[in-house]
């Protein structure tokens, strides 16, 4: 009976630590809703902070949401005033009914009707096309592709094209797909071209007159289907082919909120319900309903400046002065009912500034709520026009200075008070063992006293009866 009763304790104890292990993630999964989608995943934009994950990391094709991919590497290594020419290379290796936008062979469009078209109306040969006029092949973009894709940490992520058309080599997860769709919604081109319903198209060498592209992502752009209508929607994507069966990338803004959602390999079309939409409208209804954004700019502009740097090394800095700042929109997203305290803060400063953006960042700060970050901002460095900081401090010197001490373990007090403490504890004992040692030596003297005393008088008493006799 009692070995039965220890079985059954281990039992209880190994459940319990199963449900401790999921720390953050565990808040939402006791309440979460499923999807029919094979894998799912929400992220925080800001943070980066995973609010819901199903099989996040297991990898999947993932059709034309590629073309997220493809729309931001293009912005980050062209203009979208750059005319582009689409060769013959731009319609090779299609499949059978492939999206397009019916451009021609030796077409010539601006990029950014080009990328609206890759977008908009998930046009394959724009993709080939776009490809080629940046890095002159489509392998050559592709390659460009994985690198983005690397550097923003995607750890399951191979690209093979750039249109997501099945490759048993290209592949993603849910999560990387966040992660790329994070990126990619912080450029303001791709904002605007995602968030469009429609966009007109100019006339070129081949076409005598503009013609009109429609958003295919229901959320942003109903038509048929009001019901996946999203009011929050800020864009996405949509992907479909046989074997990848359909996917979906949207993102979404709500008060200071503003999340992504993945879901991949989900087999009901548009049409049958549940679908990829309806799987990412309940992900939002949760996400929204159940966590909050905290912002820490006010607090954390004053508490980098105070603690850290700049107070402790001139006078001339102060709060609305100072070259310190951090991210306009910086929070923390928690649970609703947790507090921000909760939340462990680190502040890591860089050995050698960054260039992010054109500014220069030399440190970042960032919050931990149970082994997941779930808020912070890079910390930026920008030159003050301050007559005083101009004419009365070397920044360089500063700057360099600043960082050292920032650098330098805090003062331990509570290693220091610890110390003091089984100081004044040892002294105490010892003191009690001094008096407690005098006091039985003074007891044994005592007694020793006593004893040759008595002993002196009964050897006066014998030697008088002695006497006596005699």
């Amino acid at each position: 009976m009692k070995k039965r009763m220890r079985v059954l304790m281990a039992g209880i104890c190994l459940l319990a630590g199963l449900g401790i292990s999921t720390e953050y993630a565990g808040a939402e999964r006791k309440s979460a809703p499923s999807i029919s989608a094979e894998a799912g995943c929400v992220i925080d934009v800001q943070s980066g902070a995973v609010l819901y994950d199903k099989n996040m990391n297991k990898r999947e094709y993932p059709a034309s949401i590629t073309k997220i991919m493809t729309t931001l590497v293009a912005l980050e290594n062209c203009s979208l005033s750059e005319e582009v020419e689409y060769g013959k290379s731009a319609f090779a290796n299609w499949e059978p009914g492939a999206s397009n936008a019916s451009i021609e062979v030796g077409e010539k469009m601006n990029m950014k009707e080009s990328l609206y078209a890759v977008m908009l109306a998930s046009a394959n040969e724009a993709c080939n096309g776009v490809a080629d006029h940046i890095a002159g092949s489509i392998d050559a973009f592709v390659g460009k592709m994985n690198e983005k894709a690397q550097s923003l940490g995607c750890k399951n992520t191979h690209f093979a094209n750039t249109n997501g058309l099945w490759k048993k080599d290209h592949y993603t997860t849910a999560y990387d797909m966040a992660l790329i769709g994070r990126a990619a919604i912080q450029n303001k081109d791709f904002k605007e071209i995602t968030g469009s319903r429609s966009f007109i198209m100019s006339k070129t060498n081949k076409r005598k007159a503009g013609y009109p592209l429609a958003n295919h992502h229901k959320m942003i752009n109903p038509a048929d289907y009001p019901q996946y209508e999203y009011e929050y929607c800020e864009g996405g994507k949509t992907g479909y082919t046989s074997k990848c069966r359909n996917t979906l990338v949207t993102f979404a803004k709500k008060g200071n909120m503003e999340l992504v959602c993945v879901i991949l390999k989900c087999d009901n079309s548009v049409w049958l319900e549940p679908n990829a939409y309806t799987d990412t409208t309940r992900l939002f209804n949760y996400c929204f309903a159940n966590y909050e954004k905290t912002s820490i700019q006010q607090d954390m502009a004053s508490d980098i400046n105070e603690q850290y740097l700049f107070t402790k090394f001139s006078p001339f800095y102060s709060k609305s002065t100072s070259s310190l700042h951090i991210e306009e929109e910086a929070g923390i997203i928690l649970p609703k009912g947790v507090s921000t305290n909760k939340a462990e803060k680190k502040v890591e400063y860089f050995d050698q500034p960054q260039e992010m953006n054109g500014k220069k960042v030399i440190g970042r700060l960032s919050y931990i709520y149970k082994g997941q970050e779930v808020g912070g901002s890079n910390i930026y460095f920008e030159d003050n026009d301050s007559l005083t900081l101009k004419d009365s401090i070397d920044m360089s010197k500063w700057f360099d200075e600043a960082i050292e001490v920032a650098k330098q373990e805090p003062f331990p007090w509570k290693k220091c008070i610890l110390v003091i403490i089984l100081a004044a504890c040892v002294l105490g004992l010892s003191i009690i063992c001094f008096f407690k040692v005098r006091a039985y030596q003074v007891k044994t003297e005592g007694r020793r006293r006593f004893k040759k005393d008595r002993h002196k008088l009964k050897q006066r008493e014998r030697d008088f009866y002695t006497r006596r006799l005699k």
